[in-house]
């Protein structure tokens, strides 16, 4: 735009400059014409006055009246001086006196014995004057000086009219010209006018057309090249910016934490799944080392950096929690931007910490199971040695034998509960009546109440229906119960409580032996005992609470534990109200 301006604004100053330059060279040459003109026209008129002066008594009263006469009637200013360029006579004022010999005019005259002139101001008539001084000979002497001066603006007014149309005369002609010059500077900036505002909208606003609308012949390629151009770059962003969404969607979408650092260390990008693995946010242009808090991890990215190759490796570290990283970094070259080390990285800590846990419920398995097969096959053998004979002892092994078998039967049941997941009988929904349904599960285990003399009591409304799976459900509550009464101590007692709203809270809460924090902790994992050998005295297989945890889970529920030693249990339920 500032470059628009200039083309017609340079030239613009140029004409005026031009035209005052014109105006005022040829008004000087106009008023030195003039000038000398009236130079010779009062030179004339002295030459006519000189003859009707008498020269030998200058300062006559007959010369003063001539003088006089002739000054009036050619509105001049006669001044009569003696060949010294004293004043003899002034019509403008017969008194004046004084001498005039360092006038220009009369100097000039005095000097060069010929005619001279100049212009200047009065002070006496208060104007500008136009004077011309002559020499009056007699003879080879100069008898006098006769100075005939005319004010300038007498004969200046006259020439109005003329230096009007001369001055109107360059207007119309340094118009003419700058009109031209526009007219040029126009048809050659009106491509750029044309194509510059259509290639800023495509710079600014890609994504969409931009096009010449100008039909012009003399252009008509230019334009239709912009066109084309303009096209191409909007199928090219087009493309640029479904590409550059599906990169941020899945880069932002990965599971896995990705990142990418320039060679001094900073962060370029990162992706949320990475900030989640740190425990941070917001680290662009940070530093890995002020944000990574593991060395080894540090280390990994340093070797890369400075051997530019790359590395894959699984590391456990600590971080901000304790995590097994797969860590995969490569050294990028880039010429544009400059060389970067990208790397991936995958938590590896849950695949771990399932394969710990089939490892040890492998081997808790191998265990539980081997303690009654072996039970089952060292009685057997005793049996078959002869010891079958003995009806007292014989009825002794039968009866541990058929309780090892029953023990191995819960093992492998509650394995088999284990196993199922929540897409097992998903449709087998029904509405149970709480209260009815708590009073049913509690009256399987009155001969093992009876037996420890443990009082179970039921607090929550009557006739309050809940819809749920009871393939998972009724096992959530068997094993509560099973555990708070395995654990109570006798004479003891147990309270369920319920509560439906838009969430079903059950609580069971026993008055035994209760667990410390760290068991706590590890309650719900498989096999897992706070007693062991009260467990397997009684029969438990260590799966009870594994499974309250998982169908909790699987129903969409939750399951926490509040206790203390010596003082008992409370173990919360809490599912949505589907």
């Amino acid at each position: 735009m500032k470059r628009k301006y200039l083309d017609y604004l340079v030239p613009f100053l140029l004409i005026c400059l031009l035209f005052f330059g014109s105006w005022k060279l040829a008004n000087h040459f106009f008023t030195k014409e003039l000038l000398e003109l009236q130079e010779e026209f009062l030179t004339n008129n002295g030459e006519l006055l000189i003859h009707r002066l008498d020269l030998t008594r200058l300062d006559s009263e007959q010369n003063q009246t001539a003088i006089q006469d002739f000054a009036h009637e050619a509105h001049d200013r006669i001044t009569l001086l003696d060949p010294k360029g004293r004043i003899i006579f002034d019509s403008a004022e017969p008194d004046l006196s004084g001498n005039r010999e360092n006038r220009p005019e009369v100097k000039f005259v005095l000097n060069k014995n010929d005619i001279g002139s100049s212009v200047r101001y009065s002070t006496t008539l208060q104007a500008e004057l136009l004077y011309t001084a002559q020499p009056m000979r007699s003879g080879d002497e100069i008898a006098g000086i006769l100075r005939v001066a005319k004010k300038t603006s007498d004969f200046q007014s006259k020439t109005q009219n003329f230096q009007r149309t001369i001055f109107t005369i360059l207007l119309l002609f340094y118009a003419f010209i700058y009109s031209i010059i526009c007219y040029l500077t126009y048809q050659r900036n009106r491509p750029i006018e044309t194509v510059l505002p259509v290639l800023q909208r495509m710079l600014k606003e890609p994504e969409k057309s931009n096009y010449v609308m100008q039909n012009s012949s003399q252009w008509r390629e230019l334009y239709f090249t912009v066109n084309q151009i303009s096209e191409q770059l909007n199928e090219t962003y087009a493309a640029y910016t479904s590409t550059e969404e599906q990169f941020s969607t899945l880069f932002h979408e990965l599971t896995i934490g990705v990142f990418i650092i320039d060679t001094e260390g900073r962060f370029m990008m990162i992706n949320p799944a990475m900030e989640e693995l740190l425990q941070i946010g917001g680290v662009s242009q940070h530093y890995y080392w002020q944000v990574i808090q593991d060395n080894k991890f540090i280390q990994l990215i340093q070797q890369v950096l400075v051997d530019k190759n790359q590395i894959h490796q699984e590391i456990a570290t600590k971080l901000p929690n304790p995590r097994n990283l797969d860590i995969r970094l490569r050294y990028i070259e880039n010429e544009l931007k400059g060389d970067q080390v990208m790397g991936t990285v995958y938590d590896l800590t849950h695949v771990r910490r399932l394969e710990k846990i089939q490892r040890d419920f492998v081997g808790n398995v191998s265990h539980e199971l081997k303690t009654p097969v072996t039970s089952l096959l060292g009685f057997t053998e005793t049996l078959l040695d002869g010891a079958k004979y003995d009806p007292d002892l014989t009825e002794e092994f039968l009866t541990i034998m058929e309780n090892d078998a029953k023990r191995l039967q819960r093992l492998i049941q509650d394995i088999i509960e284990l196993s199922k997941d929540g897409d097992d009988l998903a449709e087998d929904r029904q509405a149970l009546e709480l209260n009815y349904f708590f009073q049913q599960q509690i009256g399987l285990y009155q001969h093992l109440l009876k037996n420890k003399q443990i009082r179970v009591t039921i607090d929550g409304a009557k006739n309050c229906f809940y819809q749920t799976r009871l393939t998972f459900f009724q096992p959530i509550i068997k094993n509560l119960l099973e555990n708070a009464i395995q654990y109570s101590s006798k004479n003891s007692q147990i309270e369920l409580s319920y509560h439906l709203s838009d969430q079903l809270i059950i609580t069971v809460t026993d008055y035994g032996i209760g667990m410390s924090k760290d068991d706590q902790k590890r309650i719900f994992e498989r096999f897992y005992r706070v007693d062991k050998a009260r467990a397997r005295h009684s029969g438990g297989t260590g799966l009870g609470l594994a499974i309250v945890k998982e169908y909790s889970e699987i129903l969409g529920g939750t399951v926490k534990v509040e206790s203390h030693p010596k003082l008992g249990s409370t173990f919360t339920v809490i599912l949505p109200n589907n």
